[in-house]
């Protein structure tokens, strides 16, 4: 009985062994490719870090695809065999989803395979236990608009100023760190603030972002920036700030400091210009710049018409002035030996 369990014990420690040098130290991660979002006509790239603990040779890998009816729809960044370079612990593989514009609605399943093996001659063969796979679940859906914000950040901003008649407002910056989740592009709906005294007790003024807000590509995370304007003095203010992603819906909401600092105080800080005045100033621009334009314009059509009336076309050199228009010319005559001949006359 001891000997059996020895033998067991000895098996058990062998087997064990062999497992760690072929499986432990390799792995992947994440182990999938997986999008419930997409839809015709779109595109999606997973990352995926093969990751090994002991990388004292360089690895061969081939990549293996079970996609039924979908294969094509995948490519990778290093094609279906590339190497695992000696000294690095962690590659990246891109896998690149393609959905034809013509695919069906549905759910698509399949799998990677990876499988590794020593390149340097005269090798165990150990290594070739070493793999993984990256399991591939899809759905292709109709068009979908979301999003998600990770974060947000607010900057200082100056103060505003005026130039000859015009009051130009402070400008606050304003980022947000937007991530696609939809298959469209998309942005948030309006960036909507409340400012407050800094206990929050007094509401100060109110706000909207008055730049259009750029849009995020499915699947992809940006940052992006809404400019709000402020007429408020220098000082410290809290800020309650609202990410509309519809009309009525809210993406996130918050509250935040607010610095507002003496005019010229920020280097490289840009304010507002035309676009950040209110409507009455922005009209005692715009109507006298009109007036006059069309003023110009009536001007010019009123000289072209001048010019165009028909001018009386002046009398060729061989015409005679003494003869009046109502008076018959006389016909050019010949004289001649035999008499005079009338030349008009037709023979």
């Amino acid at each position: 009985m001891k000997r059996g369990i020895l033998f067991a014990f000895t098996t058990l420690l062998i087997w064990g062994g062999f497992a760690n040098i072929a499986f432990a130290g390799f792995g992947i991660t994440p182990p999938y490719v997986r999008n419930e979002t997409l839809r015709p006509g779109s595109e999606f790239t997973q990352e995926i870090i093969i990751v090994r603990s002991d990388p004292v040779e360089d690895l061969n890998a081939e990549l293996t695809m079970n996609l039924p009816g979908i294969e094509s729809w995948f490519s990778t960044d290093k094609g279906s065999k590339f190497t695992l370079p000696k000294g690095e612990s962690q590659v990246k593989l891109h896998v690149t989803v393609r959905v034809p514009d013509n695919a069906k609605l549905g759910a698509y399943n399949g799998n990677i395979r990876i499988r590794t093996f020593s390149s340097q001659p005269g090798s165990t063969g150990v290594s070739l236990a070493l793999g993984a796979q990256i399991d591939v679940n899809l759905k292709v859906v109709d068009q979908i608009f979301d999003f998600s914000v990770h974060r947000v950040e607010l900057f200082e901003a100056e103060e505003g100023y005026k130039k000859w008649w015009l009051s130009f407002p402070g400008k606050i910056k304003f980022a947000i760190y937007l991530e696609n989740t939809g298959n469209i592009p998309a942005a948030p709906y309006r960036v909507q603030f409340q400012i407050y005294d800094v206990s929050g007790a007094q509401l100060l003024e109110s706000a909207e972002n008055t730049n259009a807000l750029e849009t995020t590509l499915p699947f992809a995370t940006k940052k992006i920036y809404a400019y709000l304007p402020t007429w408020l003095p220098p000082g410290s203010y809290l800020v309650k700030y609202d990410i509309k992603k519809t009309e009525t819906a809210s993406a996130q909401s918050g509250q935040l400091s607010l610095s507002i600092l003496a005019h010229g105080s920020l280097a490289d800080y840009e304010g507002y210009g035309f676009e950040g005045l209110k409507l009455s100033d922005q009209l005692s621009v715009i109507l006298p710049g009109a007036i006059l334009l069309l003023g110009t314009i009536a001007f010019v059509i009123s000289r072209k018409r001048k010019r165009g009336k028909r001018r009386p076309r002046p009398r060729r050199e061989e015409e005679d002035d003494r003869y009046e228009p109502s008076q018959p010319r006389p016909r050019p005559r010949v004289s001649t030996a035999s008499g005079v001949v009338d030349l008009s006359r037709k023979r």
